[in-house]
């Protein structure tokens, strides 16, 4: 090999000159998306932002380093302080919160601890009523027929609810009770539509106390019951006297006394009278065993007069 022939095989002294490298498909696209993507981000969050100072009418000092911003601390460090307009609402509420509860425990306590005094000075001032009872004479009514019986109660001037009217059983007989005089048939009506059981004492003693029920049979022979509660006689003896005194049966023969199976003391006889001869019977019982009612009073007593034909 000639000189000039290796000379020609030797490279440059600069060494050989690097063929530039084929990149690959797409490479430098994607690096200008990524750079258009970050790009656009950025541009959307400063949008974002300055709508959100634009509606809530606060600007913000912010710092970016890089693609990291960095927003301004200060409002973290303010004192918080509520609006005046805020502060006022609540405080209108909490005044009107503490005027309800007031009224609230005041209503509470008034019922705990003044209601039972004044149930008590009702039922006090009711027992102390001055009204009369007017009882109707058994014998002279079990001669007369339903109708006649209720004209003669009628014509008396008696306050009369009927609980039965005349007429409306089959079988004959009928069931009115004669209110006292100071108590509207209204109130009356609404009492025993309640149910004397779920009365107050107070209550109770204002409908019953010079009230009586009569009831009238016709099924099993005629006969005639008329009871009433007795506030006043004290002892289960005098009102047993005080009804036998009522219906004129004082001096009556007496042909059976005692209690009950029913817990009821009575006293049971005939009696002759200008329309005929009557078995008649009168009971009492405390009248707490009738009604289940708190208060009471222990020296009250269901009464009761029976009259039936004879036989």
């Amino acid at each position: 090999m000639t000189r000039e022939s290796a000379n020609h095989a030797l490279p440059p002294a600069d060494g050989p000159e690097e063929a530039p490298r084929p990149s690959s498909p797409g490479t430098g696209r994607r690096s200008h998306a990524r750079a258009d993507a970050s790009h656009s981000r950025l541009n959307a969050e400063d949008v974002w932002e300055s709508i959100k100072n634009s509606l809530f009418h606060r600007e913000k000092s912010t710092v970016r380093i890089g693609d990291v911003r960095y927003h301004d601390g200060a409002e973290l460090s303010r004192p918080l302080e509520m609006p005046v307009r805020v502060k006022a609402v609540m405080l209108a509420a909490m005044a009107v919160a503490a005027v309800a509860g007031g009224l609230f425990l005041s209503k509470y306590f008034d019922q705990v601890m003044n209601e039972p005094l004044r149930q008590q000075e009702a039922l006090q001032e009711n027992l102390a009523r001055e009204v009369s009872y007017d009882l109707p004479s058994l014998a002279a009514l079990m001669p007369l027929d339903d109708e006649a019986m209720m004209a003669s109660l009628t014509e008396a001037g008696y306050t009369l609810y009927e609980r039965t009217p005349v007429g409306t059983n089959p079988e004959g007989g009928f069931e009115v009770i004669k209110l006292p005089a100071d108590l509207t048939v209204e109130e009356a009506g609404l009492m025993y539509m309640t149910g004397i059981d779920k009365l107050s004492a107070a209550d109770a003693v204002r409908l019953l106390k010079g009230a009586w029920t009569l009831d009238v049979s016709r099924k099993a022979g005629e006969s005639i019951r008329l009871r009433y509660a007795d506030f006043d006689s004290g002892t289960i003896e005098k009102a047993i006297q005080g009804a036998m005194q009522a219906e004129g049966l004082e001096s009556a023969e007496i042909t059976d006394n005692g209690v009950d199976d029913s817990g009821n003391t009575f006293q049971a006889g005939t009696v002759a009278t200008d329309n005929g001869t009557y078995n008649w019977r009168v009971s009492a019982i405390e009248l707490s065993e009738m009604y289940d009612i708190s208060g009471l009073p222990n020296t009250a007593f269901f009464v009761g007069i029976r009259f039936g034909a004879a036989a």
